[in-house]
């Protein structure tokens, strides 16, 4: 799920974009019709006319995971890097899927294992939030399960079809890899949301204020603070151990070693308008505002239930020397960044587009 420096693009004249162009074919060199080109997490996309041709406009700059997909295809993925005014042209060629998809065959029979299997997949990949609560898979017989010595693995033969009521979007997710150990959830792929059609002003107004409540103190929104050197007036506190490769719960970037640390102490910022994330150690993340009662009965916080919290506590860890990320806040490479704490706890359902534009 890339985050964005977007409001700052968004309602500005002047501001430059750029196009991506280009055609889908077959194996074979056919045009492919109805395939789906889109900006991974984000809204922006299209589909494929008769001749396997594809328009997306008024795309900001930066760095994409553009991905080609139909069904009955093995999805591909293409890293684009779009600068101003610029039309990118990529073209896609798809394969038609295997009849086995990862370590399954899609025709395997469901039984009461697969479906122990897929409440717990659920309710790792979704999450545990109210908001998870909200979020069902419209298509579940597409996902098969392997697990062994209590590790869960999961793959799916189509893409995901996700509606989020929560927020009010129907994503479409392309799954790469799902799995889920006694301690950590680790999943890949590539998501378009598509905004639903809110059934009254009043629904439309909940959803707004969901979204709004669901970028602030995410991850993303960290990340297009730094990016944006609004960390001062963000309700973030930052904090740096470079003693510790782990945490816990309890201290949460808070022990004896660990000092307050300013946005140049973390982050590099460069022409471009990106930057680099680079640290060593555990980053702190403290987020001035309550956290979700769910995340104080989650599986992530061991031991016996606690009140909620008025503050949200995270820690960020690198799994490289250094992490980019463009103009919009985006890390080129996400699986680089790990999180626990609230940030660990928010998952698909909580996750609002990387195009999301909040209100200042």
């Amino acid at each position: 799920m890339r985050t964005l420096l977007l409001f700052l693009l968004v309602g500005s004249a002047s501001a430059q974009t750029g196009s991506l162009v280009g055609t889908v074919l077959g194996e074979t060199g056919e045009p492919l019709s109805g395939a789906t080109v889109y900006l991974s997490g984000t809204t922006r996309g299209d589909a494929t006319d008769d001749a396997g041709r594809y328009e997306i406009l008024s795309v900001p700059p930066g760095a994409y995971r553009l991905v080609g997909s139909l069904v009955g295809y093995e999805p591909v993925v293409q890293e684009v890097d779009l600068e101003d005014g610029d039309t990118v042209t990529t073209d896609f060629t798809l394969y038609t899927a295997r009849r086995t998809v990862g370590f399954v065959r899609v025709e395997a029979p469901r039984d009461t294992r697969w479906t122990g299997q897929n409440v717990r997949f659920v309710r790792a990949f979704l999450g545990e939030s109210a908001r998870g609560d909200s979020a069902r898979i419209v298509n579940p017989e597409v996902l098969e399960f392997q697990e062994r010595a209590g590790v869960l693995q999961a793959a799916a033969a189509k893409p995901l079809l996700i509606e989020n009521r929560a927020l009010g979007y129907l994503l479409t997710y392309d799954l790469r890899a799902f799995v889920q150990t006694a301690d950590e959830v680790r999943y890949d792929g590539d998501a378009r949301f598509e905004p639903l059609d809110p059934g009254s002003d009043l629904e439309a107004e909940r959803w707004a204020r969901a979204r709004a409540d669901a970028y602030r103190g995410s991850l993303a929104h960290l990340l297009r603070t730094l990016v944006e050197d609004d960390l001062e007036d963000s309700g973030f506190t930052l904090t740096l151990d470079e003693d510790r490769a782990t945490g816990t719960m309890g201290t949460m970037g808070q022990g004896d070693a660990a000092r307050v640390v300013r946005r140049r102490d973390v982050f590099r910022h460069d022409r471009d308008g990106g930057g680099v994330l680079r640290f060593r150690g555990e980053l702190g993340v403290r987020y001035d505002e309550p956290e979700d009662p769910a995340f104080a009965r989650s599986a992530l916080v061991r031991g016996e239930s606690r009140p909620t919290a008025n503050a949200q506590q995270s820690l960020i860890e690198l799994r490289a020397p250094e992490v980019r990320l463009d103009e919009r806040g985006t890390p080129e490479a996400p699986l680089d960044v790990l999180t626990r704490g609230y940030m660990g706890f928010e998952r698909l359902a909580d996750l609002v587009p990387d195009d999301y534009a909040p209100d200042r």
